[in-house]
């Protein structure tokens, strides 16, 4: 039952921020506490799936498979409570709860970016440039570049720890202020906070947006290439396959989409009795980069669409109370779906990982 808080008398912060979170609150901890459960459940999917199974112990990008994971189950056990938590208690902001937050905030979605636009490179390495790989070393090098990504991310979001903190608000009672988190006034200016969102966050993501473009453009153009070569040699004898016309298409047949020896089957493909196995795994691993790209694409507009925010509540104020601030929660909110899409992901696009993860409830079962 809603409270009376009309003539403001005698009205605690609590009984507000209460009254607060049944007319507004709900539906956004309701949203919130779906995707903490779900996420929380896919991303230790993926840790396990990734680290116990042998099959997926040949991904090249096995290791930033894992690290983005773990990334995205720290924004499900961490951020998300504490996004539920600052929803309840909106009026009750603390120095060291709003510090610590919007950092966790940041690190988390700056790595989770780092973390998409290598997997894209390092895909482009192993197709397109076809660039052979030792897996224990390559699991070494790619756990040390991991560690380097979340210590960069660390570092650049060291400035919202200065920038951010409790902020006195007007609450409906006027007697009665609140606190909310967001960038404090003396900071909220383009010579502080502005330098650092316009020129580091906003050029770092837009280098980055660009470099997966690019990478998975020049995928995508070698897989149709390698399915269109595939369905041209399709109806032709095995003397004109292997006829000096087409000796440079050989055949390895492949286990997975997305492993290092994809490229073999892309640009080497296999004797005439595999060819069809070998089409298929050039359609599983298009299946594939396609969900990549999304997954990708809905991480970085999600944070790109926060970045801009704070970018127009700068430059512009006006503009951002009228337009842009009727939107926020949806925008700050939004984001965290990002969080939560990485195993829906590889289990519609990766038929790979749906066999393992059937493969790890058959042990579990058993």
């Amino acid at each position: 039952m809603a409270l009376d808080l009309s003539n403001g008398t005698n009205t605690s912060l609590s009984d507000i921020e209460y009254e607060r979170f049944l007319n507004h609150g709900i539906p956004a901890t309701i949203c919130l506490s779906f995707l903490c459960i779900i996420g929380t459940g896919g991303n230790i999917h993926m840790i396990l799936i990734f680290k116990i199974s042998p099959v997926m112990a040949k991904y090249s990008i096995r290791v930033f498979i894992i690290w983005l994971s773990l990334t995205d189950l720290i924004a499900c056990l961490f951020c998300m409570p504490l996004e539920i938590y600052n929803i309840r208690y909106s009026y009750s902001t603390s120095t060291s709860g709003c510090k610590f937050f919007i950092f966790l905030f940041h690190v988390v979605a700056l790595a989770s970016s780092g973390f998409w636009t290598t997997i894209a490179v390092e895909r482009y390495r192993i197709i397109v440039k076809k660039e052979p790989i030792l897996f224990l070393n390559s699991q070494r090098s790619n756990n040390v570049i991991s560690v380097f990504l979340v210590g960069v991310s660390m570092a650049l979001s060291i400035p919202v720890v200065i920038f951010f903190g409790p902020n006195e608000i007007k609450t409906v009672t006027p007697d009665v202020p609140g606190k909310d988190c967001t960038v404090l006034t003396q900071y909220l200016n383009v010579h502080n906070a502005g330098i650092y969102y316009i020129i580091i966050l906003s050029t770092l993501c837009s280098v980055f947006a660009v470099v997966c473009i690019v990478s998975y453009a020049r995928i995508l153009w070698d897989i149709c290439s390698g399915i269109k070569t595939r369905k041209s040699l399709r109806g032709k004898s095995n003397s004109s396959f292997n006829s000096a016309t087409h000796i440079r298409f050989r055949n390895d047949n492949v286990d997975s989409s997305i492993q290092n020896e994809e490229i073999h089957t892309i640009h080497v493909p296999a004797d005439i009795g595999y060819r069809t196995n070998a089409s298929h795994n050039l359609k599983n691993a298009l299946r594939l980069t396609v969900g990549l790209i999304i997954a990708t694409t809905v991480s970085y507009i999600a944070y790109m669409l926060f970045v801009c925010m704070m970018m127009v509540k700068m430059l512009n104020p006006t503009l951002y109370k009228t337009t842009v601030q009727p939107v926020t929660a949806v925008l700050l909110r939004g984001y965290f779906g990002s969080n939560t899409s990485n195993a829906f992901v590889f289990c519609l696009f990766d038929k790979t990982f749906r066999q393992e993860c059937l493969k790890l409830y058959r042990k579990i079962c058993s």
